[in-house]
């Protein structure tokens, strides 16, 4: 022997490989769930997310989603005006007629009233 060990080592790097391969594909498979989870609770469809792949337009549609309105900003914004008329109350045109807990003109419906 000259002095140094030597050592096999190289189906440790081939197991090394693998190994880190397969954890970074599940790390990656991990960021892609967690991805269309937020793209779907934005109110976008999950196969916005496929735009990823897209070099260029990945970039650009990450700005977009990120400065434009997202659909559930959209429905909260109609929902609390919806809400604030409500508390305000029948303004005085509602005074006059119409019928009691019947749908009353130039205000929102309540799509959940029984008629």
């Amino acid at each position: 022997m000259n002095g140094t060990n030597s050592y096999d080592l190289s189906g440790w790097g081939v197991g090394a490989i693998v190994g880190v391969s397969l954890l970074g594909l599940a790390i990656w498979i991990i960021f892609l769930i967690a991805y269309i989870k937020i793209i779907s609770k934005a109110g976008y469809s999950g196969w916005w997310v496929l735009i990823m792949f897209v070099p260029i337009v990945n970039v650009i549609m990450l700005l977009v989603f990120a400065y434009k309105e997202w659909p559930v900003q959209r429905e909260l914004k109609e929902l609390r005006a919806w809400a604030d008329q409500i508390r305000r109350g029948p303004g005085p045109q509602q005074f006059g007629g119409g019928a009691p807990g019947g749908p009353q003109p130039g205000g929102p419906q309540n799509p959940y009233q029984q008629r």
